[in-house]
């Protein structure tokens, strides 16, 4: 009976670590402080992470100041809670909002309910309104999402252009992408198709890049750390040497497709197609936490070779499909040069 009443408090014990509000925000606050691209104060990621809390009951009312937050419940004034003092420190932060969020579900039977889950919404909704480009994936939705998105297509047209089309960039992608460069060894061209490419991981995005470049720098990231910068050049020869390449791209080319586009159009190998692109030129890692849920979070920006970058703006391309008439000649568009400015097409079109 004794070894069962102690394997009872062991699993008990294990769950609560694993399950813990506490021990999970104070990973995130600790990655925030230590991984973000910024410094920033823990208030201004809290702010929007904890503001999610009112998505879950209409009955919560937050109302965050400089240095307390209150809470209004059903229109009323419930209590005001000060911010720890130390801004700079996570486990401080985790027990401030481990503490809130058991205050609140005492007054809230519908937040009671939801136990952890709580702490996954909040996550979920609050890091994309800190930083559009960071999320928060919960238990296996990374592995899911990877198994959705995997628009992959290869063909040889014409019996002698390679076209592939890259709708995202992931490990699937990247082990497709290399399948089609041993089975079609030598074509007289290649395009490669980048439209709609909302990215994906930096660390393929460059892999198959250097497919096409020979030992030549491909793009530098700057991190956190001011005056660092890490520099990516191609490791090998390029397997397609002297073959023309044509990258197609949009106003949806984005992140780590526009870092393959970017990179090619630098080093001269490839005449970019299309519209100017979207402009996201940063970089996220993801991390794993402790609940087996993960965050991607910003922690680099990545530019060209004349400290160019793209984000907000995006690239333009060498030749902008979207400045001519369909009825314009080849010849007048090749050697229009830079004569014009290529429009940034509505994004959500």
């Amino acid at each position: 009976m004794k070894r069962l009443i102690f394997i009872i408090v062991f699993l008990l014990q294990a769950l609560d670590v694993q399950a813990g509000d506490k021990e999970l925000f104070h990973q995130v606050y600790s990655l925030i402080l230590s991984e973000y691209i910024e410094d920033v104060r823990l208030l201004d990621f809290f702010k929007p992470v904890f503001k999610a809390v009112e998505k879950e009951d209409k009955d919560i009312h937050i109302i965050q100041e400089k240095n307390s937050v209150t809470v209004y419940y059903k229109g009323r004034i419930h209590k005001v809670y000060s911010h720890p003092r130390e801004d700079k420190n996570p486990l401080k932060w985790a027990e401030y909002t481990d503490f809130l969020l058991k205050e609140i579900k005492k007054i809230s039977p519908e937040l009671e309910n939801k136990d952890f889950e709580l702490a996954e919404v909040m996550l979920y909704n609050g890091t994309q309104e800190f930083d559009k480009n960071m999320h928060y994936y919960p238990v296996l939705e990374i592995g899911e999402q990877q198994e959705k998105i995997q628009p992959y297509h290869a063909s040889l047209q014409d019996d002698k252009i390679l076209y592939i089309r890259l709708g995202t960039i992931n490990d699937y992608t990247t082990q497709a992408f290399h399948k089609t460069i041993e089975k079609y060894p030598d074509p007289q061209g290649i395009i490669l198709d980048l439209r709609g490419n909302k990215g994906g991981y930096l660390r393929q995005a460059l892999e198959i890049t250097e497919t096409f470049l020979s030992k030549k720098i491909m793009i530098y990231t700057q991190g956190k750390e001011a005056g660092k910068r890490n520099i990516y050049r191609a490791s090998e020869e390029e397997k397609y040497k002297g073959i023309p390449l044509v990258v197609l791209v949009d106003s949806k080319t984005a992140s780590a497709a526009e870092v393959i586009a970017l990179a090619l159009q630098k080093n001269k190998r490839a005449t970019i197609v299309g519209a100017q692109t979207f402009g996201k030129g940063t970089v996220q890692n993801i991390y794993k936490l402790n609940n087996e849920g993960h965050i991607a979070l910003t922690t680099e920006r990545f530019f060209g070779f004349e400290d160019f970058s793209i984000e907000g703006v995006g690239m333009r391309p060498d030749i902008c499909s979207e400045y001519f008439d369909e009825n314009t000649d080849i010849k007048d568009i090749i050697q229009s040069g830079d004569a014009f400015v290529c429009p940034q097409l509505n994004r959500q079109s």
